[in-house]
């Protein structure tokens, strides 16, 4: 049973991580103006999804992944609405494009600080006055056989 637990909870974690990954896309993305207009955990078919604004929000069946789509993220993108051309993510400079294409990287870096942040400030050091203060005692040896 700790074993399927434990099976559990790191798929979820691994679903959690995906998701801020795509979170950290979708955030500098509409910070720079561009048009975000679908957020995904997973693929394959929709199981249940809603729209906020412009953006539809939703969970996959194949909990495999994550995307977020931003309108125009290649000049081949043939879904740009005459009046989204503007937001188009192609038409921003190569410096924004790049900071939204590298902000979900940074989202695990700033995730992976924040865990090892609360490990060492909250994750107690057993028996802290105990710490490097005896000196190193050997148990025993084992003896020496010599060659012959």
């Amino acid at each position: 049973m700790t074993y399927v637990l434990g099976v559990v909870l790191f798929a979820i974690g691994i679903l959690i991580s995906l998701a801020l990954h795509e979170a950290g896309h979708m955030g500098t993305a509409r910070m720079f103006g561009m048009k975000v207009t679908r957020f995904f955990i997973g693929f394959g078919p929709t199981l249940w999804s809603f729209r906020r604004r412009e953006t539809e929000y939703g969970i996959k069946a194949i909990p495999a992944g994550a995307f977020v789509k931003i309108v125009g993220m290649t000049q081949q993108d043939d879904e740009v609405d005459p009046e989204d051309e503007p937001r188009a993510m192609w038409r921003y400079p190569v410096w924004k494009r790049t900071i939204v294409m590298s902000a979900g990287s940074m989202t695990h870096f700033a995730l992976g600080v924040l865990i090892l942040w609360g490990l060492f400030a909250f994750v107690p050091v057993q028996d802290v006055a105990r710490l490097q203060s005896e000196p190193v005692r050997v148990g025993s040896t084992s003896p020496c056989v010599q060659a012959s």
